[in-house]
């Protein structure tokens, strides 16, 4: 581990919605970030799932064998740092696997043990890395989900939820204590279009079971499990997810920085309005307890001062890409066009697909690899074959390389709808390959240099996309001057330059702040096992 950037000496807390076991692009911004910090900044941090789940403690051991949660970074559930008495007992208590007059088959794709009687699918069980049932799936005829069990490791009972049939979300959850007894029931309401679920009661039982207290709102609760984390240290609290922000805006300490991340557009569709803010968006924006606030792209703060005007609590700070590994040349294929992108509405690899069915009959020997998996791959398939494609258009599926893919390719494009950031504009660029992208909100106008690096052209405009890509193509010159200068321009993207950046920002925030009297100091050292496989939000 090297120093190289000067962080405060302050507990960093990272708060996340979930931490999926199989992530995208914000979860690996995430973990990236706290490696960095750790590796390069010599600071242990902590991510915290504000979802529970008894999964985490898989989850974390998942990530850390595969190399993506650093040894200084520790995951655990927000909820694990309420107040609670108890603690967990020393023996195992041995849940069984069996389950009498039940049969069961290992669903190895999805990690599960489906049982079965008399035919009809009744429970799933989810093992821990160790084989110890952790979570119990009930199902009924129709294998609607009614009620999940979740298990702390030594098989205590740590979470019961109940599932509404028509939505097919949690509307009734129960949290135990360490000893198993119920301490917290929250009843959730469900949006009927978006399936998005609020909290609509909170009570606290006491040890025997029996309601205690009915809260006012689920903000206590998230503020106290903070304070029972953060304790009186000082303390940089950032927040990375749109959906709890609302639970966390109103918590303000002296000894705690406040700061929130966007990685997704806040305006609404189609993303060409800097009036039209997206309403999750607007309580972080507009709060004055916030003390920062971070975009990934100049643009994207931009149209946020021309909404909300100017605000010294708005900073840019863009993701990080590593430095380029040590490779043996490939040959560049200049006809070979590629693309990395879930095959989603969001990611619209049709556009691509219409606009190649331009490019073949300019420059028949050109070729299109989409390296994907999604929802749309059947449809996307079905365009190929009716656009007569075949020859030229192909589905690759997922890569384990991309780099290999970028460092073969002559040329790479984007067509989403909206990004974040764009994060695989930089690596194609570190890589050499040119980029082709819709000028989109948000990402690529801060990371190619139209004309030098690429070609920026209007969001879905498939004409523009198709002539871009021809430009490349039909002037092998252009194309070879364009890969040249990709791999200098990514510098500004570099590991060093982002922890920088994060460690003058912490360092401007980290002024004038110092620890507070806490009575829950002495609960910031137990880190019990938790999590969340809540569906990840945008961000």
């Amino acid at each position: 581990m090297s120093n190289e950037a000067e962080l405060p000496d302050v507990d960093y807390v990272f708060l996340v919605d979930v931490l999926p076991r199989n992530h995208a692009g914000r979860s690996a911004s995430i973990l990236t970030k706290t490696r960095l910090l750790w590796e390069r900044g010599g600071r242990r941090s902590t991510i915290v799932t504000a979802y529970d789940s008894s999964q985490l403690d898989d989850i974390s051991h998942d990530l850390r064998e595969r190399g993506l949660l650093a040894d200084g970074v520790t995951a655990a559930s927000l909820h694990d740092y309420f107040p609670d008495p108890t603690t967990l007992a020393d023996q195992d208590l041995h849940r069984p696997f069996e389950e009498p007059g039940m049969a069961w088959e290992h669903d190895q794709a999805a990690g599960q043990f489906h049982f079965f009687e008399h035919g009809v699918h009744r429970l799933s069980k989810r093992l821990d890395y160790a084989g110890r049932p952790i979570v119990l799936d009930w199902f009924d005829e129709a294998r609607n989900r009614i009620r999940s069990d979740e298990y702390w490791p030594n098989g205590e009972q740590r979470r019961t939820v109940f599932f509404d049939r028509y939505y097919g979300v949690a509307r009734q959850e129960l949290l135990h204590r360490r000893d198993g007894s119920v301490r917290l029931g929250i009843w959730w309401a469900v949006d009927p279009v978006t399936k998005v679920r609020s909290p609509e009661r909170v009570t606290t039982f006491d040890a025997a079971g029996r309601p205690e207290r009915y809260l006012d709102s689920y903000d206590e609760i998230i503020h106290a499990s903070l304070d029972g984390l953060i304790g009186g240290r000082p303390a940089m609290l950032t927040c990375e997810a749109r959906r709890i922000d609302e639970w966390v805006l109103g918590y303000r300490r002296p000894n705690v920085r406040q700061i929130h991340v966007l990685h997704n557009a806040h305006l609404r569709p189609p993303y060409d309005d800097p009036h039209r803010i997206r309403p999750i968006y607007t309580p972080m924006l507009t709060s004055d307890g916030v003390d920062a606030i971070v975009f990934l792209t100049n643009r994207q703060k931009n149209e946020a001062e021309a909404h909300f005007g100017p605000h010294p609590s708005y900073h840019v700070i863009p993701h990080s890409i590593a430095e380029p590994e040590q490779r043996e040349p490939i040959e560049r294929d200049p006809m070979r066009v590629v693309m990395m992108a879930r095959l989603d509405q969001q990611k619209q690899v049709d556009h691509a697909i219409d606009a190649f069915a331009q490019v073949v009959k300019a420059v028949p020997k050109a070729r299109l690899e989409v390296y994907g998996r999604g929802v749309l791959s059947g449809a996307l398939q079905a365009q190929i074959r009716r656009l007569g494609l075949t020859r030229n258009v192909k589905l690759a599926g997922f890569t384990t390389d991309p780099v290999a893919v970028y460092r073969s390719a002559g040329l790479s494009l984007l067509t989403s709808k909206y990004e974040g950031f764009g994060l695989v504009l930089v690596e194609s660029l570190q890589n050499g390959c040119p980029v082709v992208s819709y000028d989109l909100a948000y990402g690529p106008a801060d990371i190619v240099k139209d004309g030098v690096t690429g070609y920026l052209v209007p969001p879905n405009d498939r004409r523009a996309l198709a002539e871009a890509i021809i430009r490349v193509l039909r002037n092998p010159d252009r194309q070879a001057a364009m890969s040249a200068a990709a791999e200098a321009s990514t510098q500004a993207f570099s590991e060093a330059a982002f922890v920088q950046r994060w460690a003058a920002l912490f360092g401007s925030l980290a002024k004038n702040l110092s620890a507070a009297p806490s009575p829950r100091e002495t609960m910031r050292r137990n880190h019990p096992q938790g999590g969340s496989d809540e569906p990840a939000d945008a961000g």
